[in-house]
């Protein structure tokens, strides 16, 4: 075992570094500022555009969820998500230090003494063992098949997890794993967030999301499915007391009344503000920071039950048929980028000269006739949630014009999830929200939407693909990762099994009341350091 380069980052200039712009506040480069000083005390109300899923780190997905999640939940390692430009650095957080072996395949921390779960219980390697275990072991008691399943898109290659003393955990991979670190505080799906052992043997596998446990500096206190989630400061923290006494997120699914509720006062800050809200929002006095660097897509992937979608013809057709440029400059009124690869603005690997399939409408004719088809012969429909309506109506157009018949559904995040685990052949294609700073977000995305739902054979270069992913994630030398990646992306393209669309660069808007809101480059926030004016 030998301390890596990578193993230890300069997260002490870090933090100096983020002081300074906390310290700065204001204006649209990502924080805002109630007041110069911060003050302990009061409630922050958050307006989130979709409804939760439930408050099991293994078991959540969705952002928003994982907005809430990691306030209760800590993970081994943390961001500091302190600066709004660039990529986060890797800091210490229930591990006090690491060590990365040459190969990339090891990791052992050292963990932080003296912590306890908010249920009194202590935080210790068997700890951190017994979550491990939930969804890697089939022979343990805990052993959770849901967790297992969703917790397998980060965890899929371990070899090995030891437990070296009492507070020193190892994780061993089978092959080179270089994203490690990054991947366990970096979620939305497959989150590493350590619960209380204690609390999910009292109240079981489904009971751990209704009432959890966990170290962070907020604790649960109540959900109203539909209504609100309350955290309150965790008054046994083992960190920085948090200025807040008490979080209050709730759900707005409807855009305008969203807004509404900012402007009178009933939230404090709002997800996903409307584009045409944000010029208007400004001269109210809100911020709304900008952002270009945020690790965030909206994608459609293809339901290749459906007949139509198997043909790499119809799906190139499809690519070319939509204008994605002009999507984003003129109904998201340039608060957006286009994007033209499955590797998102604000990833490691990210190339903004990359691109899949041009917008090309008379291409997109020829390939569809090539395929057999005649105008108006391909149906299917569009599955959206309510709030990428604007997105799904301006694809149908698109489409449209090249002679292929779209019909939309959309519906609330939750209803959505549900029909979207439950395809039928008319069903063409998925909505998709996501996106990582790390590079190996290619495989995972190219296993969620495309190897598992079985869309590789419907491809004749899919082959080259998979070997190019798979030379990108058992890659142990970081000089070589991001061409790699690249690599592997450019490849895929040629598949056409996912259609990239677009990033948003306005996505908070924040009340004047509340100060040291920083957007990161990141799809989470650290409300640990927010405050609210009086």
């Amino acid at each position: 075992m030998t301390t890596s380069r990578r193993a230890f980052l300069g997260w002490t200039a870090g933090l100096a570094a983020s002081a300074l712009v906390a310290a700065c506040g204001g204006g649209t480069s990502g924080t805002t500022t109630a007041g110069s000083q911060p003050r302990d005390g009061g409630t922050l109300i958050v307006g989130q555009y979709q409804e939760v899923t439930q408050f099991d780190p293994n078991r959540q997905y969705s952002w928003e969820t994982w907005r809430i999640d990691r306030n209760i939940y800590e993970t081994l390692v943390d961001e500091d998500l302190t600066s709004p430009t660039g990529v986060p650095k890797i800091i210490p957080k229930l591990a006090t230090s690491w060590e990365v072996s040459d190969d990339a395949t090891t990791y052992t921390f050292k963990l932080r003494q003296g912590v306890k779960f908010s249920d009194g219980t202590p935080f210790d390697a068997e700890a951190v063992r017994f979550n491990v275990r939930r969804f890697t072991d089939p022979e343990f008691e805990y052993y959770d098949k849901v967790s297992a399943a969703t917790m397998s898109l980060v965890y899929a290659d371990l070899a090995k997890f030891e437990v070296v003393d009492a507070f020193t955990v190892r994780y061993t991979f089978e092959h080179p794993f270089l994203d490690f670190l990054r991947q366990i505080p970096n979620s939305g799906n497959a989150a590493s967030g350590i619960f209380s052992p204690e609390a999910l043997k009292k109240n079981g596998q489904d009971g751990l999301a209704l009432d959890p446990v966990g170290t962070g500096p907020f604790t649960f206190q109540e959900r109203v499915r539909g209504d609100h989630t309350t955290l309150v400061r965790n008054p046994d923290y083992w960190g920085p007391r948090p200025h807040l006494d008490k979080v209050i997120f709730k759900p707005i699914g409807d855009d305008q009344s969203r807004v509404a509720a900012l402007r009178s006062g009933e939230v404090d800050f709002i997800s996903r503000v409307p584009p045409d809200s944000v010029q208007t929002l400004e001269q109210a006095g809100f911020d709304v920071p900008k952002n270009e660097g945020v690790p965030q897509i909206i994608y459609y992937k293809y339901n290749f039950k459906n007949t139509y979608l198997q043909d790499r013809r119809v799906r190139q057709a499809i690519i070319h048929a939509i204008d994605r440029a002009q999507l984003a400059e003129k109904i998201y009124k340039g608060h957006a980028k286009a994007a033209t690869s499955i590797i998102n603005q604000g990833n490691e690997a990210y190339d903004p000269a990359a691109v899949d399939y041009p917008y090309d409408p008379e291409a997109a004719k020829k390939l569809i006739a090539e395929a057999g088809y005649e105008p108006g012969e391909i149906k299917f429909t569009i599955l959206s949630d309510t709030t990428g309506q604007p997105t799904a109506e301006f694809i149908q157009q698109g489409l449209k014009n090249v002679g292929v018949d779209a019909q939309i559904e959309s519906f609330e995040w939750i209803t959505f999830g549900t029909r979207a685990a439950n395809l039928t052949p008319t069903d063409g294609l998925i909505l998709g929200e996501w996106g990582y700073v790390a590079p190996n977000w290619v495989q995972i995305a190219h296993n969620y939407n495309v190897a598992v739902p079985g869309g590789d054979k419907y491809s004749d270069t899919s082959g080259d693909t998979l070997k190019a992913i798979e030379a990108a994630a058992h890659n142990s030398d970081p000089a070589k990762a991001k061409d790699l990646w690249q690599e592997a992306a450019q490849t895929w393209a040629k598949d056409a099994t996912v259609i990239p669309v677009l990033s948003f660069n306005r996505y908070y808007a924040v009340s004047p009341r509340v100060g040291g809101f920083v957007w990161p480059q990141q799809d989470h926030y650290d409300l640990s350091r927010v405050w609210v004016a009086d």
